[in-house]
């Protein structure tokens, strides 16, 4: 379950590349988009008309899960390989499930989508939703995506807060960074990491740097995994929180744009 209270942070840009990401790893993926207001993990996927299906006539019992989803297949040059293949069900127009039943509804379809795919990821919308509970007592780990600016991390908490309430127990919880600005947080204009995970009360399970790329390849509906893209480096924000899911031991040690690591960790006083 991706997710954040606030809009614009980059949730579908988290969850697109990191389903695309573990479906290039040879595992069987379903993203399922729930943004009945702007979803556009078919946009960013380039497959806005071909999937025709959406999580919502699943739950109703309208069709099955197989017949439903949209398969895009990434091939390899000319020779046509299959380099990853990836389940979508695209965002539904209304959340057309009685209230009543929606707990069963959902339940029904995680166990059912178990018994066929390795990792299903849901990319919410933003806030709390009609199925937000429903959802968040049945999924195994809940992503939430954060910018590091103090409006977003504040939501943040909050959500974190709600969750615990909620009693979606906190090891379940990770956090995502997106648009990490490491010049920001040199200058004290940006809160630093460390930072980010105490106000939120949350562990980190990876930070996205800001990438312009990303963007326009989303514009374009490639991920950072379709094969014609030149720049693998920007795959790599996703492959280390792919590794972490995996329960690999990948640790942040890395520079970023000059700027060694333990730097980043706080916000540094602005010069007077």
């Amino acid at each position: 379950m991706v997710t954040s209270f606030k809009g614009g942070v980059g949730k579908s840009t988290a969850a697109v590349n990191l389903a695309a990401g573990l479906a290039a790893g040879k595992y069987k993926v379903l993203i399922i988009d729930l943004d009945a207001s702007s979803g556009s993990v078919d946009l960013f996927m380039g497959c806005e008309n071909d999937a025709l299906y959406n999580f919502c006539d699943v739950a109703s019992g309208t069709v099955k899960i197989q017949d439903a989803v949209y398969t895009k297949k990434q091939t390899r040059g000319k020779s046509g390989e299959i380099y990853y293949s990836l389940d979508v069900l695209k965002s539904p127009s209304s959340y057309d499930i009685d209230a009543d039943s929606a707990d069963n509804a959902v339940r029904e379809f995680i166990e059912e989508a178990k018994k066929i795919y390795d990792y299903v990821i849901f990319d919410c919308p933003s806030g709390k939703f009609e199925l937000f509970e429903s959802l968040a007592k049945n999924i195994d780990s809940v992503f939430v995506v954060t910018l590091h600016s103090a409006a977003s991390v504040r939501s943040a908490e909050k959500l974190a807060f709600y969750l615990s309430e909620n009693n979606v127990r906190g090891e379940n919880v990770r956090l995502i960074i997106n648009c990490f600005n490491p010049k920001g947080v040199s200058k004290g204009l940006n809160l630093g990491i460390v930072d980010i995970i105490e106000r939120s009360k949350i562990k980190l399970i990876g930070i996205i740097e800001a990438n312009n790329q990303i963007r326009d390849f989303q514009e374009t509906g490639k991920t950072a995994y379709d094969f014609n893209i030149r720049n693998k480096k920007i795959r790599q924000p996703f492959d280390d929180i792919i590794g972490r899911i995996l329960e690999q031991n990948i640790i942040l040690n890395k520079k970023y744009d000059g700027y060694k690591t333990n730097g980043l960790y706080f916000k540094k006083e602005a010069k007077k």
